[in-house]
């Protein structure tokens, strides 16, 4: 396996996400202080060992998607001298968490530490804007093999002395990912450029190809989810998967485009089936299930089939003939705020087939499109422009702008792609509306692989006084991409 090699395009995009040397550095101070404060603190005798897991450990981290949102660093404190026949878990989460609160008081924080499932967080408020997590566990075992029982407090048997923990493994996770991830190579060629030694190099300075992946794939998800952050695919789902794509990708290619195309193109392989529904476990404990709240509800699944069709969509899996240029621009867009409402990455009136508007202009008007979507008896549902859908189903266009009743309203449809091509059905030109419950709409149906654009006209006596820019129809179905055919 040759190195990976990293387009430069890619990189700015990566550059633009990642987390700055100096705020790993102010995480690695944070993280310090709260370990080094309990270490010395009554559970001294406890003997804690205090690690980081999450994102801030397997170098996955990325920088929040909004300026008011958070970098959350996620730690372990495993009380090495007790066992789960020591106490209850409320107990061991009571008693660190009056320690963790005593940290706050002495640091003058501005917010109390919070209790969460199974964690104490703590919030600091300022530019850095930074959550701590702080994990309590005991050794499951009777040897250090890296496996922990941890608290749960929803749990029936939170407030009782039993063996019924969960379970977790951080630290095998850690080095799961590291080996598969070739860590220590990339460790060792940045300590023979910059470093004297491999022991002085940061951790946060390697950055191995799959780490980046992973950083993709996660901000993805934040920006497919923006409204909806409750069933965004966990960070855990989403690394595990990755990276056991991972080897089989890289045998492959050493083109980092062609390895992550191959890596959301099988991500689905990993999951597996128990008791007749999708699972995740984590790869280094089969007692833990990191797809948990799979089971809970259906809609989380579904929520991560839609993440994974909008994925192969924007990377344009399926799509072989596209230009290099455009792929990056389809990613680009994809993994930024609110850039789905931003121009079609295609400039539309240099389709060839796309027609010219044939009235004159007089733009005094703002108009938009609020488009809907129906596929295999579910209800109409609004899509956003960009969004992939699937194939056979229907659609419905909507003008958004004042004064409609004054207008006729004209929708110019246009077509790209090989299918649609072969078909004859490339379209471009004008239609008028359709009157449906009162309002004047455009209705189509899905067919043809592609990228497609319509836009909306508001005319009165030949002339065009507003306009809207064209809004994206992007149709996957599993394995192809398709479009619209006349309704």
């Amino acid at each position: 396996m040759g190195d990976i090699v990293i387009q430069e395009e890619i990189k700015k995009l990566i550059e633009e996400i990642d987390v700055s040397d100096s705020n790993y550095e102010k995480a690695t101070n944070r993280y310090n202080s709260i370990a080094n404060y309990i270490k010395n603190s009554d559970l001294d005798s406890d003997r804690p060992d205090i690690y980081l897991q999450g994102s801030f450990k397997l170098g996955t981290a990325i920088k929040p998607l909004t300026e008011d949102g958070a970098y959350d660093i996620d730690i372990v404190c495993n009380l090495t001298k007790l066992r789960r026949e020591n106490q209850s878990q409320f107990s061991l989460k009571y008693d660190l968490g009056e320690v963790v609160k005593k940290y706050s008081k002495a640091q003058s924080m501005s917010n109390d530490p919070e209790e969460s499932k199974r964690c104490w967080t703590l919030k600091y408020v300022d530019e850095y804007n930074f959550h701590i997590d702080i994990l309590p566990s005991v050794p499951l075992n009777n040897k250090d093999d890296g496996y922990i029982a941890i608290t749960d407090k929803t749990k029936s048997n939170y407030f009782d002395i039993s063996y019924d923990w969960e379970t977790s493994n951080p630290k095998g996770y850690a080095q799961w990912f590291r080996d598969i991830s070739k860590y220590s190579i990339y460790r060792e060629k940045i300590a023979k450029r910059f470093y004297a030694s491999i022991e002085k190099v940061p951790e946060y300075k390697i950055r191995t190809p799959l780490q980046r992946i992973v950083q993709i794939l996660k901000r993805h998800a934040e920006v497919c989810f923006e409204d909806d952050i409750e069933h965004k695919p966990s960070s855990i789902i989403i690394t595990t998967l990755a990276a056991k794509q991972y080897q089989a990708a890289c045998l492959l290619s050493n083109d980092f485009l062609d390895v992550i195309t191959y890596i959301i193109e099988h991500l689905k392989d990993g999951i597996e089936n128990r008791d007749g529904s999708p699972c995740v476990y984590n790869p280094v404990n089969d007692a833990e299930v990191l797809s948990g709240k799979w089971d809970k509800d259906d809609s989380y699944f579904e929520a991560f089939e839609k993440w994974l069709l909008q994925l192969e969509s924007d990377f344009n899996i399926r799509d072989k003939e596209l230009l290099y240029a455009d792929k990056i621009q389809y990613i680009k867009r994809s993994l930024f705020k609110n850039s789905r409402k931003q121009l079609p990455i295609v400039n539309v009136s240099s389709i060839r087939h796309h027609q010219r508007s044939k009235w004159k202009e007089c733009l005094i008007e703002k108009v938009s499109i609020k488009a809907k979507y129906f596929r295999d008896g579910f209800r109409w549902k609004e899509i956003k422009s960009g969004t992939a859908l699937n194939k056979n189903g229907k659609l419905r266009f909507e003008v958004q702008a004042n004064g409609l009743r004054d207008y006729e309203i004209w929708w110019q449809v246009t077509n790209t792609g090989k299918e649609a091509e072969r078909a004859n059905a490339l379209r471009g030109d004008f239609y008028s509306s359709e009157l449906v419950e009162g309002k004047k709409v455009r209705k189509e149906s899905t067919l043809y692989t592609g990228h497609h654009y319509v836009e909306a006209y508001l005319v009165k006596n030949d002339i065009c006084y507003g306009k809207s820019l064209p809004f994206e129809v992007n149709i996957v179905n599993g394995f192809s991409l398709d479009f619209m055919r006349k309704g």
